[in-house]
């Protein structure tokens, strides 16, 4: 590992900042963090054993010179409806919200803070995560400097799960100044080399770089386009990995004749891209909220994609990504090559040395819709 990284340099930090960050005791949890949570750009976090089931979603007021930032325990004293021990497997409902105490806790130095987002796993189960901090009233935002407890708000959509300690469910990417990829930034990029690829492995064209995004479309010409998530009896175990009946859960859904495929409202889908992405080892990506006018869905959970995404024994072929997609308001037509996500690049701090898929990462040969790591595959 190289040392002597400094950490408040600008840009996103990779695994050695990483692990600097964790041995200088500015992120800590019993027992210590393990070497596996620490991934190329960011750190996975884990549930601890104290969960509580809420009322429904509330975040923390912030303070100001007279007054502290209220606490999210105290939030969990005055309103939680009954504490549940993640010591052991507990199930948790669906359609409920629940609060937990993260493992890690986090010192910050001056200027450095942090942002999570729900890993690939989380996100194509349909289980909503968000981060809590004491007195931040912003979602999945860790303030600079901050000192002190991490919560995560979890809300399962689809399916009834069973939670335990030490299960990682989200994960967090620390810098000091982001450093995001502007329009000419990335379309510079792009064309010393690709980005976005097609099906067949030529560049995309400069059109899919859109006011510093990579626009995404949907895939759906193929045999299976993707699944719909099944009203269900049975209970997802969350530490059950590559154990659980696809059929129990999700219905494929086959290739329309007609050209057009209904999403309905307020129905949970998989689906993929029809272009491949690839993030070069000094990059990080994020995807990111899609253009509201497009129609009112959200089209991702999960957000990170670490450096060396679609990258195979230092070829860059990429690899499509998969999307969690929930329309809101409306049914919703799509059709093949209709856009649906968009991507944002950021700069690390220096190259990563260890890219994503060679630490057995689940997705990095993902071809198309691809159920979640707890399925039989």
């Amino acid at each position: 590992m190289a040392t002597g990284v400094n950490l408040l340099h600008p840009g996103t930090l990779e695994v050695d900042a990483l692990t600097q960050l964790v041995q200088a005791g500015h992120v800590l949890a019993p027992g210590g963090i393990r070497p596996e949570q620490i991934q190329p750009a960011s750190l996975d976090l884990t549930l601890s054993d104290e969960a509580y089931r809420m009322p429904g979603s509330i975040l923390p007021l912030s303070g100001d010179a007279q007054r502290p930032g209220e606490r999210v325990r105290e939030l969990v004293r005055g309103l939680a409806l009954e504490r549940i021990d993640l010591s052991a497997s507990a199930c948790l409902g669906r359609d409920q919200v629940y609060f937990v105490r993260l493992r890690e806790s986090v010192r910050l130095p001056e200027g450095m803070e942090a942002y999570a987002n729900g890993k690939s796993s989380t996100g194509r189960i349909d289980l909503a995560t968000r981060v809590l901090s004491d007195g931040s009233p912003r979602y999945d935002r860790v303030p600079a400097g901050y000192e002190g407890e991490l919560w995560i708000e979890l809300i399962p959509r689809s399916f009834n799960v069973v939670a335990q300690a030490g299960v990682s469910l989200n994960q967090a990417i620390f810098f000091a100044q982001r450093r995001v990829l502007g329009q000419n930034e990335l379309l510079e990029r792009h064309r010393q080399s690709p980005l976005l690829l097609e099906p067949d492995l030529t560049p995309s064209a400069p059109r899919s770089l859109f006011d510093g995004r990579l626009v995404m479309t949907a895939d759906l010409d193929r045999e299976v386009v993707g699944f719909v998530a099944k009203r269900t009896h049975h209970p997802l175990v969350l530490s059950k990995l590559q154990g659980h009946q696809s059929s129990h859960f999700f219905a494929p859904l086959e290739r329309a004749d007609s050209g057009f495929l209904c999403l309905e409202q307020d129905r949970f889908y998989i689906l993929a891209t029809r272009e491949r992405v690839v993030v070069p080892g000094d990059l990080a990506c994020e995807m990111v909220p899609f253009d509201p006018t497009a129609g009112e869905f959200r089209a991702h959970y999960a957000g990170f994609f670490d450096p060396g995404w679609g990258i195979f024994d230092g070829t860059a072929r990429g690899a499509p990504a998969v999307l969690e997609v929930r329309p809101h308001q409306d049914d919703i037509i799509l059709r093949h090559g209709q856009p649906i996500c968009a991507m944002a690049y950021e700069y690390l701090q220096r190259p990563c040395r260890r890219l994503y898929g060679d630490c057995g990462n689940n997705y990095a040969h993902q071809e198309g819709p691809r159920l979640s790591k707890h399925f039989i595959p």
